[in-house]
Formats: structure tokens, C-alpha cells, sequence
């Protein structure tokens, strides 16, 4: 007789990952936040209650109990290599009964890629796939590649990724205790918002490069292939390019690759290995991918990496700055300064290609008008906000008052499903003067038992 066996059942749902096996897989700091909200609980309760007490650290524990942030504060390596995420893959492993969710870290790269300037320091998104994911009523997440510091644009819309919520303009942190997936957890608004940063011709081979590169590292599969041989792999063939293109002429070579010879150095002799963003642009200089640059044979054949002696030579020379085509920048300039949705000056330099302090040096009224329509439009949208909560604020307050509830703090954040709305202080202020304008006097609250406060 066949037995079923209950011991196998997982303690949170077993959810499937998001493009598992493929350059868009999800990250797992993004499953995390998937998993609370299916669950309809905080990302918070979730570490509180059933990570934090099975990772056996004592600060961890403390914070569950008095709070802190230095968990969080330190999440952005939950998606790396280190000890933190493979211990929380194991735990959320356990929890969900899946064995694949190292998967949604770089543990496979562990051996070949650095850690310095591997990894963002807050979130960046597309608001393009999560406009459509959202119309489309998809799910949204947040892939594992937007999270590495090298990667920069959205491939498959032909933009920059942002990296702050246009709403509020503040950044917002890969991880926080109240997330939930395509909405900033500071002032609530959805990701999907546009400002339309478009790449341009200058920038889209070096993006697209650097895109497709590290998509083919995410979709490495390491029974296959063996990673712990690409560093020597690398460092070989680097050697062979300066033995038999430049006849070991560290200097000639370093000019090349636009590198100090004292790194170059370093590279060479093994003392060092360069970061993620070194690997790409040396990959980059020399028409190679990395998965071809690494597990080609070590025979360099003809002119597999287009280095040509005309090509070294002219990178002997001295280097000039780039001259300013005046006409075609304050075009461009003038262009921006009309968008459909505003940009800052940091984007429309990036758009430009050139350094927003040169802008300013030789277009200033055209980049004060762009800076200062920006930052009148996120003024705009700020103001906006407010009304809008200050609308559900006294639709919460109203329905409270009507139900016969004090329409306390907590009450109403609760009524609102926003916790910690009205810490905000010109939103308690708001609903302070509401309390005043209603009559809720010190008899009122000794009727109702409950401290205005709470």
C-alpha cells in the first residue's frame, strides 16, 4: 500500500524561482520579498520568526527582538557569494523544500569572479518590464543581473536602469522590512513610473556588450564547466597576448588596455586578479566574450583578438580629450529640456555621453533649465503624493470615527495598510489637525481608553 508521507512538507510555499536556468533568473534577495508577500506577511516576520532563529548569530537576534538595521543595511551580498548567502539559501531551502535556490545567487562564480565592485549598493530597475509585467498581470521580481554593478541597462527595452524611485527621488534598499515586489517602500508609489533615459548610439555597444556578457556567466552551468580554472585561464591568455602581440612590452600593452602598468603588472605576474568591470573591459578591448576568452584553447590562432600593429602604435600616442561638437550637444540639450517627463542633468549627461560638469561649463542656462524642471517636477510629484495619502488618511479617519473606533496612529496605518505612514511629519500633522477639527478632547479620549499616542 502506497503511504504518504507528511514529513516532507515544506513550511512556506514551494515557489518556483523565476527564470531559472536563464540570463534573467531572479535574484535571491527578490525571492525573499516574493516569498513574504505571497505569504501576506512582512519580509520582517519573515527573518524574525523563521530565518533569524535558525542562522545562529546573536546580533541577529537581538535585532528581531530591539530592532536595528545592520542586517538589512548589509543585504546587497545576500545575492553574492559570501557565507551570508549561501546560509540563507540553505535555510530557505528547507523552509520551501527546493534544492535549487543557490541558483539565485553567484555561489558558481565564487571561484572566478571578485567581490570588490561586483554588486549595487541599493536597487535598480527597469520600469519598462515592470510597467508590463504589471499590465500583463506577471509576476514581478527583480533579476539577479540588475543587481551587478557592471550592468546598467535593460537590453530588451534599450534603456538605462534607474536607480530612484522618480516619485520620491530617494534610493531604496535591496532589502527592507516592509517590501513589497514593484513598489518603493518610502513613499509607496509603483516602480513602473518612466523617465524616459534612452540609450544612445555612443554608449549601446559597450552596454550591450557588457549585457550579454555577464547574461552568459548567470546562465553558466557549473556541472559543465569547470570555474575554478578560469582564473589561470584568464591569466594565461593574457600572458600569451603580451608575449605575442606586444613582445612583453608591459607598457606598450597597458596602453592598449587604457590600465596603469603597475595593475597590468599585478595581472600578469598573478599577485592580482582584475574586478568584474576590468574583466569586461579588457574582454571588450579585445573583441572577445568572456566565456570564448576563457575556455578557447590556449593557442592564440591568427588574429583571433583583431589586435593589429596599427592598432597598437596609434594607442602610443598622446591622449586628447574628445572635442565638443557644440551644435549637435546643445541640439541634444534643447531636446531633453522638453521631454514628455522630466530628467536630471545626471541622467542627461549620461544620455550625452560626456561629464555633467563640462555640460554645465559650456551649456549653463540649458542645464540649469534641465536641473531645474527636474527637480520642479519631483517637487510636483512629492506634493502629490501627500494629497493622495492625505485623501486615504481622512477616508481612514472618517470610517474609524463612523465605526465608533478612536482613529489612533496605528489604527489608521493599519486601516490604510501602511505601516509607519504617519511618522512622516507632515502627515501626523495632517492627522493631528483632523483630531482637533473632529473634537477628540482629553474627555473624548478617557471614553475611548486609548492613548492618542499609540
Amino acid at each position: 500500500m502506497y503511504e504518504t508521507s507528511f514529513n516532507s512538507r515544506s513550511v512556506l510555499y514551494n515557489l518556483e524561482p523565476i527564470g531559472l536556468g536563464t540570463g534573467l533568473v531572479e535574484s535571491l534577495s527578490s525571492y525573499l520579498i516574493r516569498v513574504a508577500y505571497e505569504h501576506n506577511i512582512l519580509v520582517g516576520d519573515l527573518f524574525n520568526k523563521m530565518i533569524f532563529p535558525q542562522m545562529n548569530k546573536n546580533y541577529l537576534v537581538r535585532s528581531s527582538t530591539y530592532g536595528g538595521n545592520r542586517f538589512y543595511e548589509g543585504s546587497k551580498t545576500i545575492n553574492g557569494f559570501m557565507e551570508n548567502a549561501i546560509e540563507l539559501s540553505r535555510i530557505m531551502e528547507g523552509l520551501t523544500s527546493r534544492d535549487d535556490l543557490y541558483n539565485l545567487t553567484l555561489y558558481k562564480l565564487k571561484d572566478f569572479i571578485p567581490l570588490r565592485n561586483l554588486l549595487n549598493d541599493s536597487l535598480v530597475w527597469c520600469p519598462d518590464c515592470i510597467s508590463i509585467w504589471e499590465k500583463n498581470e506577471k509576476v514581478i521580481y527583480y533579476p539577479l543581473i540588475w543587481h551587478l554593478k557592471p550592468v546598467r541597462i535593460c537590453k530588451e527595452h534599450n534603456r538605462f536602469l534607474i536607480d530612484r524611485c522618480p516619485v520620491c527621488n530617494r534610493t531604496i534598499d535591496i532589502l527592507r522590512r516592509e517590501m513589497i515586489p514593484g513598489c518603493c517602500p518610502n513613499c509607496s508609489s509603483t516602480l513602473s513610473n518612466d523617465i524616459n533615459q534612452r540609450l544612445n548610439l555612443v554608449e549601446m555597444d559597450w552596454e550591450i556588450f557588457v549585457y550579454e556578457n555577464l547574461e552568459d556567466l548567470i546562465k553558466i552551468n557549473p556541472n559543465k564547466i569547470d570555474t575554478q580554472r578560469f582564473k589561470y585561464s584568464f591569466l594565461i591568455k593574457l600572458n600569451l597576448i603580451n608575449e605575442e602581440y606586444f613582445e612583453n612590452n608591459v607598457a606598450s600593452f597597458s596602453r592598449y588596455l587604457n590600465t596603469p602598468k603597475s595593475t597590468l603588472r599585478y595581472w600578469l605576474n598573478g599577485q592580482n586578479f582584475p574586478c568584474l568591470d576590468n574583466i569586461l573591459r579588457i574582454c571588450f578591448k579585445l573583441n572577445k566574450k568572456i566565456l570564448d576568452f576563457l575556455l578557447e584553447s590556449q593557442e592564440l590562432n591568427g588574429n583571433i583578438f583583431q589586435i593589429n600593429d596599427k592598432q597598437v602604435i596609434n594607442n602610443k600616442k598622446k591622449h586628447t580629450r574628445k572635442p565638443l561638437n557644440y551644435d549637435v550637444i546643445k541640439k541634444k540639450l534643447i531636446e531633453l529640456s522638453t521631454t514628455e517627463t522630466p530628467i536630471s542633468m545626471n541622467y542627461a549627461a549620461k544620455i550625452i555621453g560626456r561629464d555633467r560638469r563640462v555640460l554645465y561649463r559650456n551649456f549653463p542656462e540649458l542645464c540649469k533649465g534641465i536641473s531645474k524642471r527636474y527637480n520642479d517636477y519631483v517637487k510636483e510629484m512629492s506634493e502629490r503624493r501627500i494629497m493622495r495619502l492625505e485623501e486615504q488618511i481622512m477616508q481612514a479617519f472618517n470610517e474609524l470615527t463612523n465605526e465608533g473606533i478612536y482613529p489612533s496612529r496605528r489604527k489608521i496605518e493599519k486601516r490604510l495598510g501602511m505601516n509607519g505612514v504617519l511618522r512622516e511629519k507632515v502627515l501626523q500633522d495632517y492627522w493631528k489637525v483632523l483630531l482637533r477639527q473632529s473634537g477628540f478632547e482629553e474627555k473624548k479620549r478617557r471614553k475611548y481608553n486609548i492613548d492618542e499616542s499609540k
